[in-house]
């Protein structure tokens, strides 16, 4: 009696019409589990048994590289897969896009060829010493601590981030310009998380001028409230003032109503050279921002 074939035709149909391009282990053990059968794996089949199989049926390995972590292992079908499908594939557990990758998914700048992948800390008791002006200059004058775990996937750099816990405040869903629909900050959001750390968001050119692309859609109402929710220790109310006054909004005087709001002199950014200072929003910013 003829030995029962495994039914590669259809397996190849299945991955070919799979909105999924990107696949880690585990997502292939379950669709080993749901089809194994109707494609006429034997029954004595393992899971790597039934993967090796598809690495010899147009399966790819695709292993993402960081020079401080381990590598991580996924697989492909076929051609290589989008940036935007490799980053979706190591999210996990409420983990969104923040930072340059929601300045282009929204259309306020950025690329794909940086992407940021924020998973959010486990909630902390917030810090209770007062904050001085010496310790903000101290804080300030240095640069700003990155992430180093980070992957490369071909020309493009995937970078994890362990953000402040905020219960995914202001995450929405929306559609990628690569016509993925995605988790990611909304543009409110977005302008704070680039603000606060422009490093992230191609540095404080492009936070400027996201804060211009976003003239139509952002509320200055949602703004002023996400920043009281997320309830930061630095006053970076000051610095959403100054980009909006700078970007051209209307009414941005309303920023200055919060009590408290300019006791200190602020910095838009980490280790300043050259810088000038804003006396009304008290901060200080590069000569060259314009």
């Amino acid at each position: 009696m003829k030995k029962a074939e495994a039914d590669f035709h259809s397996i190849a149909r299945h991955f070919e019409n799979e909105p999924n391009e990107v696949y880690a282990l585990s997502d292939l053990e379950a669709i080993w589990i749901e089809h194994g059968k109707e494609w006429n794996f034997p029954k004595k089949a393992t899971v790597d048994s039934f993967v090796q199989a598809l690495l010899d049926h147009g399966l790819r390995e695709l292993r993402l590289q960081s020079p401080h972590y381990s590598s991580i292992l996924r697989y492909v079908w076929g051609n290589n897969a989008p940036s935007i499908s490799v980053a979706i594939s190591i999210m996990r557990n409420g983990a969104y896009f923040s930072h340059a990758s929601a300045m282009w998914i929204h259309g306020l700048g950025g690329d794909e060829k940086n992407i940021f992948v924020n998973k959010e800390q486990a909630e902390k008791p917030r810090y209770s010493n007062t904050l001085s002006q010496e310790a903000i200059h101290r804080a300030f004058r240095r640069p700003q601590r990155r992430s180093q775990m980070f992957y490369e996937y071909l020309d493009t750099t995937i970078t994890l981030l362990s953000g402040k816990h905020t219960g995914r405040l202001g995450v929405e869903v929306a559609r990628a310009p690569s016509g993925h629909e995605v988790e990611v900050t909304s543009v409110e959001r977005t302008l704070i998380d680039a603000t606060v750390r422009p490093e992230y968001a191609g540095g404080v050119d492009s936070v400027l001028k996201a804060y211009r692309l976003a003239a139509t859609r952002a509320s200055l109402d949602k703004l002023s409230a996400l920043l009281d929710q997320l309830d930061y220790i630095y006053p970076y109310r000051q610095s959403v003032g100054f980009y909006l006054e700078k970007a051209g909004y209307p009414d941005t005087d309303k920023l200055l109503t919060t009590a408290d709001t300019t006791r200190f002199d602020f910095y838009i950014s980490h280790a300043l050279r050259d810088a000038e200072f804003d006396p009304k929003w008290r901060i200080f910013f590069p000569k060259t921002l314009k």
